[in-house]
């Protein structure tokens, strides 16, 4: 019973490193959250959401009080 528990939690912590796998934090220190520039410069967020540009990701993770990561540039 314990091994099947050892297990189940490892392949949970396996997935888990998987879905951010190559994430990166966003440059948050470097916006204004008030006020982020309106150009387009997409980046996916771990949450598979596309965001117009890194500070929107940023706004929106001080918005909803969340920690979303960069999982790439460009669209999900």
């Amino acid at each position: 019973m314990l091994g099947r528990i050892v297990l189940v939690l490892c392949l949970a912590a396996l997935v888990g490193a998987t879905l951010i796998h190559g994430a990166r934090t966003p440059k948050c220190y470097k916006y204004q959250l008030h006020s982020c520039p309106r150009n387009y410069k997409p980046v996916c967020g771990t949450d598979g959401v596309t965001y117009a540009n890194e500070c929107m990701l940023c706004f929106t993770n001080m918005k909803n009080d969340v920690n979303t990561l960069i999982a790439k540039k460009g669209d999900c």
